[in-house]
């Protein structure tokens, strides 16, 4: 695998969560102690390049992990852009909903992981996808915690660790989102 196929991916990814994080600021979802741009801090962009190019190399990584464990051709193999700009879009429109209903964290916790279960049922490749699902899904609620307790974002309503728990749900969408990205512009032939 070539580092150069996932710079414009990680460089749209950076792109589209910088925003829509600015739509967090915006709805009063997040917070950040020193705004610099659009209520943002001005970390927000690299980190999200160097989020999406640590996901991206996970993704790719994980295989190795579990050689035999899972199916997984389909996954990494070459993909379609209807099916990419499906699941970004998707990803998007769950991204965006979290800050205009961020006032409701139980009803958008119950959209979000009801969708993705919804989703995850009509998929290919269903433990493999479940399983990075899970790890993006935790590892990001995590890593978003310990930005809470370093004092770097505050979100208005925190239900675990210090970030609401509907935000996993944004990241097992994420999930299906990243996959369908590296098949597009890392396996594609």
């Amino acid at each position: 695998m070539k580092l150069t196929k996932l710079l414009p991916f990680a460089l749209l990814g950076a792109v589209i969560a910088t925003l829509c994080d600015a739509n967090h600021v915006l709805t009063g979802t997040l917070s950040y102690p020193e705004p610099f741009f659009m209520g943002q801090a001005v970390f927000v962009f690299p980190g999200f390049f160097v989020a999406f190019t640590v996901m991206m190399l996970s993704y790719h990584y994980i295989a190795a992990l579990f050689p035999k464990t899972f199916t997984k051709e389909t996954s990494y193999s070459s993909g379609n852009t209807a099916a990419f700009a499906e699941s970004l879009l998707f990803f998007m429109a769950i991204y965006l909903m979290s800050g205009f209903g961020n006032a409701y964290p139980t009803l958008l916790s119950a959209i979000f992981y009801g969708f993705f279960v919804l989703r995850w049922a009509f998929s290919y490749e269903k433990s493999f996808l479940l399983l990075f699902a899970i790890i993006l899904g935790f590892n990001g609620m995590f890593v978003e915690g310990l930005m809470t307790k370093f004092d770097l974002v505050h979100y208005s309503n925190p239900e675990v660790f210090g970030v609401p728990f509907w935000l996993g749900g944004v990241y097992v969408h994420g999930a299906i989102a990243l996959r369908e990205g590296m098949r597009v512009f890392v396996y594609r032939s």
